[in-house]
């Protein structure tokens, strides 16, 4: 690679006819960390930063620090954060969400600074997919929408699909100021206004006006994926016999992690172990989540309970609310304070996984 793409002086110069050019440089200006950059608030154990990742296994002495550590994520119904921007640019970032939008050196003015916000929905989206089309990430808003940057900015938005051009087409829409959605582009095809990199958890879009943006996937053949993280939550007190285990499948994005942990924490729920990754194809078959190896003469399940089905459109398009499934348990005698089981998620005739559960249950002292 030429060292002339890499200097700082080449990020986001008018984009060129030569390819490589246009991704060495728009590469690299996402790595960039020496301009200003912007958080909300945040806590230095919270999950996750920056670009989601797949969850790794931990170690077992490691989960209870894993679980303590979403106690500081925003309940917060709209996530936003706002920051004042220079001639020399900066980086703005939603914590815990993956968005995160890049204001390049001299795109604003000199002398000027600029107030510049960026908020991730959180309420259902206005954008309803048809057919098979899917929602992959948030709904972001970037703006003031009036203001116009001299050099293109990039904007990241986290996806859940796994990316292959020939399983997904993937296109990006931008709402306008009427209230509906127009494609922007598609990222397998090149426009002048706009350009696009598709990593395997976000993509990152450079772009010269700010508004509404939103992901579309369009599958074009039956092993297109969709990624679902998969999560057990229940309450570690109780004052009854009765006890709920909560099962959700959702994108396997940030931002619907955080909206999931934010619902639980008004309900007083927490999460019994570390979430996994469900490689959901668009093959038609439905989702089966069923509860195992509950202790007798300990537990036990109410009956016709212990596996639920889903449907395959419910779990291919239940893009706006993370799909749920309650199981009611219920112990013999309050002396019983341990549960231990196996919550198994599993796509007919395609991938499975199964949590161990094993937590402790306190007494609420009326």
């Amino acid at each position: 690679m030429d060292k002339e793409l890499m200097t700082e002086s080449s990020l986001f110069n008018p984009l060129p006819d030569i390819k490589v050019k246009v991704q060495s440089s728009f590469m690299v200006s996402l790595g960039v960390t020496e301009r200003a950059e912007y958080h909300g608030k945040a806590h230095s154990g919270t999950f996750p930063h920056g670009n989601n990742r797949a969850f790794s296994t931990i170690q077992a002495r490691n989960k209870a620090t894993y679980i303590q550590n979403l106690s500081s994520i925003s309940t917060r119904s709209e996530l936003k954060t706002t920051a004042i921007f220079g001639h020399l640019g900066g980086r703005l970032v939603v914590p815990n969400t993956g968005v995160s939008l890049l204001i390049p050196h001299g795109a604003i003015p000199e002398e000027s600074s600029w107030e510049i916000y960026l908020t991730v929905t959180q309420k259902e989206s206005s954008l309803q997919p048809e057919g098979t089309d899917v929602l992959l990430g948030p709904e972001v808003t970037c703006g003031p929408s009036d203001l116009s940057v001299s050099t293109p900015f990039a904007l990241t938005i986290p996806h859940c699909a796994e990316v292959n051009s020939e399983h997904w087409n993937i296109h990006l829409k931008k709402k306008t100021q009427q209230g509906k959605w127009e494609e922007v582009m598609s990222v397998e095809e090149e426009t002048t206004s706009c350009y696009c990199l598709l990593d395997p958890y976000a993509c990152h879009i450079l772009l010269n006006s700010f508004g509404t943006y939103a992901l579309i996937g369009e599958p074009i053949s039956d092993c297109a994926v969709r990624q679902l993280k998969v999560a057990v939550f229940g309450c570690l007190s109780c004052n009854s016999l009765d006890y709920n285990l909560r099962v959700y499948c959702m994108d396997n994005t940030p931002c619907a992690f955080q909206e999931v942990v934010s619902d639980e924490r008004l309900q007083g729920g927490q999460l019994l172990e570390e979430p996994k990754l469900l490689h959901f194809k668009g093959n038609t078959f439905s989702l089966q989540i069923s509860v195992l190896d509950i202790p007798p003469f300990l537990w036990r399940i109410k009956p016709f309970t212990a596996c639920q089905e889903v449907p395959f459109s419910r779990v291919w398009c239940s893009s706006q609310k993370p799909l749920h499934c309650a199981f009611a348990l219920e112990r013999y005698t309050p002396a019983t304070t341990q549960l231990s089981c196996k919550v198994c998620v599993r796509q007919v005739k395609g991938h499975e996984q199964i949590l161990q559960i094993q937590t402790s249950i306190l007494e609420v002292k009326r």
